[in-house]
């Protein structure tokens, strides 16, 4: 056991699964109390995981005795993820829906903003900075898309075309063109 304790910190890859396993874990727990994380520690846990892995197999590349080995599987690697960098970016600058603290109808929401192709604002309840209910109780549909309604950077005046109420279930309460 001391052996495991002393190693584990010198191995980022390792680090890195136990810290995904970790982020994994939390989620099906809030899952079955009905609630999810914030946008941002998806983001935070990505970047983490991302930058832990291709540390730690640099990491294990650089632990390789022979140097003509070593030399052609880090070149390898290297090419691997300058071409996987683009795809990556391309998912995360897509992926983004901007979430923002609210208040409507007197109660506190963490909105988040779907603004690619139709604009669609949908609000969750507000539990703390690192959770919120997982079940949607609003949703504004703002027609075509492309623009953040709640941000407004342009002071223009964006037109809610329908609104729909849900209850803690996830049923449809009411519905307002």
């Amino acid at each position: 056991m001391e052996k495991i304790k002393k190693y584990i910190p010198r191995i980022i890859l390792l680090d890195t699964i136990i810290y995904t396993l970790i982020i994994v874990t939390l989620y099906l727990i809030l899952s079955f109390c009905k609630l999810m994380f914030r946008e941002w520690i998806y983001i935070v846990s990505a970047i983490i995981i991302m930058f832990g892995f291709v540390a730690g197999i640099i990491q294990l590349l650089l632990k390789i005795k022979k140097k003509i080995v070593k030399v052609i599987l880090i070149s390898i690697f290297v090419m691997l993820f300058l071409l996987s960098t683009p795809i990556i970016y391309f998912f995360g600058a897509f992926g983004y829906t901007p979430e923002h603290v609210v208040e409507k109808d007197g109660q506190k929401f963490v909105a988040y903003v779907n603004g690619f192709n139709r604009t669609y604002v949908n609000y969750y309840n507000y539990k703390n900075i690192f959770v919120v209910g997982n079940q949607k109780r609003i949703e504004e549909y703002y027609g075509k898309g492309g623009f953040d309604p709640i941000e407004n950077q342009y002071g223009y005046e964006y037109n809610v075309e329908n609104t729909t109420y849900y209850d803690e279930n996830g049923k449809i309460i009411k519905t307002k063109p």
